[in-house]
């Protein structure tokens, strides 16, 4: 659609009709290899190793989750985004924490609410810096959340990979829980150009890998290296939670990859 960008009366009118709109349909091997248990743990990508991730060559595991040795949780979706551009995720993850409408559109039955802290001097891209509080339930209970997005060299990766001619871009991030007060995953979605106009997503979570309290300073890298162990993270993640999770990954981005074309046309 490319006629004139919505006000912002009928933004509201527009988004509220998405709502209404069935989650678009997933991808049956995607919900295959989730709903077919936990995969083999040394098919993991590790944390140390996020630039793999950059290659567009196939992983051993594109899509499984796992509960790992150390009790960390591991999950990996792809999500094939045909019609989706660099231009838009980027676009997307500065615009929709600003309204918990248009949060909620992109997964109506799972997001209820969101919120944005926006840094006084932003980065190469809009998001970085940010941090937003979700609201949601990812099959596991209603979870007040906390994600700190940063540059994918602050993340882990060797170069922000923003010339490599196969990544479009990348959105990765430290992710926390507000009511206990503490930072407790990682996850990095680096969205590789399809090399027919579209992009290919990969969304990779190292669950309870970074267990630190909300505590200033060397005080919470402290507490943070003490109560990083595997028996806290068995007690603090909820139980399930890897699959629940790669379950509502791979549901809110394919809705994403259907609906973000027409909103982006409409309001960016």
């Amino acid at each position: 659609m490319n006629g004139p960008k919505a006000a912002v009366g009928s933004e509201e009118t527009f988004l509220t009709s998405l709502l209404e709109r069935p989650l678009a349909p997933q991808d049956p091997e995607v919900v295959g290899a989730i709903e077919s248990g936990p995969m083999d743990s040394q098919l993991a990508v590790p944390l140390g190793a996020v630039d793999r991730l950059l290659d567009p060559e196939p992983l051993p595991a594109e899509t499984g989750w796992a509960q790992m040795p150390d009790a960390t949780g591991y999950i990996a979706v792809r999500t094939p985004m045909p019609a989706v551009t660099a231009e838009m995720v980027d676009w997307w993850f500065d615009w929709h924490p600003r309204s918990s409408l248009r949060y909620r559109v992109w997964h109506p039955q799972a997001h209820t609410a969101n919120s944005v802290d926006v840094p006084k001097v932003s980065g190469a891209k809009a998001h970085w810096g940010t941090v937003h509080h979700p609201v949601e339930d990812v099959g596991t209970g209603s979870v007040r959340a906390r994600i700190s997005f940063v540059s994918p060299t602050e993340f882990g990766f060797s170069t922000d990979a923003l010339d490599d001619p196969n990544v479009a871009t990348i959105v990765c991030g430290r992710v926390g829980d507000e009511d206990r007060h503490a930072e407790h995953s990682m996850m990095a979605h680096v969205w590789l150009n399809d090399g027919q106009g579209g992009t290919v997503l990969r969304s990779h979570f190292w669950l309870g890998s970074v267990i630190r309290p909300d505590l200033p300073g060397a005080i919470g890298d402290l507490v943070g290296k003490l109560v990083n162990r595997p028996f806290v993270r068995q007690k603090i993640m909820p139980k399930g939670l890897p699959q629940s999770l790669a379950n509502h990954c791979a549901e809110e981005y394919t809705n994403l990859a259907a609906i973000l074309p027409e909103l982006h046309s409409r309001i960016a």
